[in-house]
């Protein structure tokens, strides 16, 4: 028996728990950057990471070469749990599991709560009640990863329009990754709308800021890690709309008059910022751009 758990805390804690088998930390960030499927996945994804979090290129490139080898021996070693949580970060590796994994033996652990949380005797409950992967759950995990690796975002908005019952969260995570594209309000994606709204009260250090950005329970499911990554980005566009002061872990972040000046839709992102970046399979540029209305995503004329 194999387990795959979304990080390393649940998997160190399974194993404190005693839970039988290997237990296996899957490290990707699938909201990150270029996912688009094929003979350069590897390649294609060590760029986007190291890119984005300025890392080193053959550090990344190696520890996934090592991860598709885990994944491609996993089936031989009987069972695989999988283990994942009701927010979007962990949906987009639990559909990718299941896409890579979809023909073994799969159980599933697919928690509402984070279960990083939990005590070890709850988290041993857990795996005592664990579930098959389902014929059916394992069709909509395909159909939705195909939408979220398309590159225009057509099946993306079918998803969107009703729940699965086999799989609960589904639609919200989905309709959680569409509301990160530029909205058609001022061009900001909901985690750079959250942003700006919480620094327009005031200047703020980033152990203050985090813990705002996605609240409790957390459904993006994004680490600090990728908050920084984030405000980086905003600092450093054509015309910034945070500005940064200070070293860390002492820098002090503040809105723009730019940003300000989007926040309250006086001014299109898009407009001053030409969109350059990667959600899901889509590549979102000036000539390419899709945005967010509320309900679905559109493609303005």
């Amino acid at each position: 028996m194999i387990h795959i758990h979304n990080g390393d805390v649940v998997a160190q804690l399974a194993r404190r728990a005693e839970i039988p088998g290997d237990h296996i930390a899957f490290r990707e960030s699938l909201v990150t950057g270029r996912v688009t499927p094929g003979d350069d996945w590897i390649e294609t994804r060590a760029h986007a990471l190291a890119s984005f979090f300025g890392e080193d290129l053959l550090r990344v490139r190696t520890s996934l070469v090592e991860q598709e080898q885990l994944l491609d021996s996993a089936p031989s070693r009987g069972e695989i749990v999988l283990w994942f949580e009701h927010d979007l970060f962990c949906l987009t590796h639990l559909l990718y599991v299941l896409e890579r994994l979809g023909a073994a033996k799969l159980s599933l652990v697919w928690c509402p709560t984070p279960l990083g949380m939990m005590d070890e005797r709850d988290l041993f409950l857990r795996f005592e009640s664990r579930a098959a992967v389902t014929p059916m759950m394992l069709k909509a995990a395909r159909k939705a990863w195909r939408a979220y690796v398309a590159p225009d975002p057509a099946d993306l908005n079918a998803m969107l329009a009703r729940d699965v019952a086999d799989f609960p969260f589904l639609r919200e995570g989905l309709t959680l990754h569409a509301s990160r594209f530029p909205s058609t309000q001022n061009g900001l994606g909901v985690i750079e709308q959250r942003i700006l709204t919480i620094l327009s009260a005031g200047p703020l250090d980033f152990l203050a800021l985090f813990p705002q950005v996605d609240t409790d329970p957390p459904r993006f499911g994004f680490g600090d890690t990728q908050v920084m990554a984030t405000l980086r980005e905003l600092a450093s566009r054509a015309v910034p709309l945070i500005a940064m002061a200070g070293n860390a872990p002492k820098t002090i972040f503040s809105i723009t008059p730019a940003g300000e000046n989007v926040l309250r839709g006086a001014v299109d992102d898009c407009a001053i910022n030409d969109p350059d970046f990667w959600l899901g399979g889509v590549h979102l540029t000036k000539e390419h751009l899709w945005r967010w209305n509320g309900t679905g995503l559109i493609r303005p004329h």
